[in-house]
């Protein structure tokens, strides 16, 4: 996963980038489809921290925009925002009964050639 973390006006902190890298990594775990980040650190008005995030899923770009006084409340609420959409798509992926779509199987999957039972002639007694 390719993580790309900036502050407008200042440096990283590196307690912000740790904090940041293992939100996405823990997201990552747990959803397992996130393949790049670009977070965006801004200070708007003089008081307001403003984080941006835009996370490159498998096949959908999230994005989402926190602000608080505190840059870690921000992170917190950006981290959830993402989150739940990281939800969304893993629930998306998922069929109505809550198991994985089923995927497609080769040719070399196991066939049961030894049970020739016709069972069209058994149910239409």
């Amino acid at each position: 996963m390719n993580i790309n973390i900036t502050n407008r006006n200042d440096k990283v902190s590196d307690a912000t980038r740790e904090k940041i890298e293992s939100w996405l990594h823990e997201s990552q775990k747990r959803y397992n489809v996130i393949t790049s980040a670009q977070v965006t650190i801004e200070k708007s008005n003089g008081k307001e921290e403003v984080v941006e995030a835009t996370v490159h899923a498998t096949g959908k770009d999230l994005f989402a925009k926190a602000s608080h006084e505190n840059l870690f409340a921000a992170l917190d609420a950006l981290s959830s925002k993402i989150d739940k959409q990281l939800a969304k798509i893993r629930d998306i992926q998922t069929n109505k009964k809550g198991t994985s779509k089923p995927v497609e199987e080769s040719a070399e999957t196991m066939v049961d050639d030894e049970d020739d039972t016709d069972y069209e002639e058994q149910y239409s007694a």
